[in-house]
């Protein structure tokens, strides 16, 4: 039986579901009045359909990551395409004067992280799952806030202009799609053991951590350090951060291979 606190987080990760559909599916309707508010609304409910499903039965919390792919795939990647992608994208039409402006659809963007946290940190009151999937979900939601970061790169090229071709808006955007599909992957790496508890997949993350460092974290650090140096756009922050995952990445990889000197963790 689920503590109360549990029930309170999957009471808030409902609502703000419910509020991110509504959000994300709105800007169509409001900039494009060919939209169909309801047919995009669907594409939200397979992954609260299957989170419904998983709370009936604890033993298949393994299944999250399945809610998470459902909600990545099906859901947030085709609205991100519409709303930045296209000829004509909806968001080079954004009115800050108005409540559907650039400044809602990038907090909107920020729920992500927060459903993550607390899709996993809902499940289960088993404390071997929470103490291991906190910090992998940790990991996750730092990946997403990174992604978010780039997407706003794009929307404050219609305020603050920078001169970034569209072709690198558009290399911005497909790289921030790809994060988006390669995070279930990361939910992939835990597994329940013989007796119960829950340990990592070796293969499984030496595959995502490789994945992760290639494609989405060196190439968001080409990326950051282009828009630096070629278009004058501050992004010392996230440059940091990409270069501090991606040595932190390299040991975690070093310590799965068991190579360099470093002892497995898994």
């Amino acid at each position: 039986m689920a503590s109360d606190l549990i029930r309170l987080g999957r009471f808030a990760f409902f609502v703000l579901y419910g509020l991110q559909s509504y959000l994300l599916t709105s800007y169509p309707v409001v900039y494009n009045s060919n939209a169909n508010f309801y047919a995009l609304i669907v594409l939200f409910i397979p992954a609260l359909l299957l989170w419904l499903c998983i709370l009936c039965d604890e033993n298949n919390l393994q299944g999250l990551f399945i809610v998470w792919l459902a909600y990545v795939w099906i859901a947030l990647i085709p609205l991100i395409g519409i709303i930045f992608g296209g000829d004509d994208p909806i968001e080079n039409k954004l009115d800050s004067q108005i409540f559907f402006g650039p400044n809602v659809l990038k907090i909107t963007l920020c729920l992500s992280p927060l459903l993550l946290l607390l899709l996993l940190s809902t499940g289960t009151d088993s404390m071997s799952y929470r103490d291991l999937i906190w910090l992998l979900s940790l990991r996750i939601a730092l990946d997403l806030f990174d992604t978010v970061e780039m997407l706003e790169v794009v929307l404050e090229e219609n305020t603050i202009h920078h001169n970034i071709p569209r072709s690198f808006e558009c290399a911005i955007i497909a790289f921030a799609c790809i994060s988006f599909i390669l995070s279930p992957l990361q939910l992939m790496q835990v597994k329940t053991g013989d007796h119960g508890e829950w340990k990592y997949r070796k293969l499984t993350s030496f595959a995502q951590r490789t994945l992760q460092t290639l494609v989405v974290n060196c190439v968001f650090l080409g990326l950051r350090l282009a828009l630096f140096l070629e278009y004058g756009k501050d992004a010392s922050i996230f440059i940091a951060k990409n270069g501090i995952i991606i040595l932190l990445s390299l040991f975690d990889i070093c310590s799965i291979c068991e190579c360099c000197g470093c002892e497995e963790r898994y």
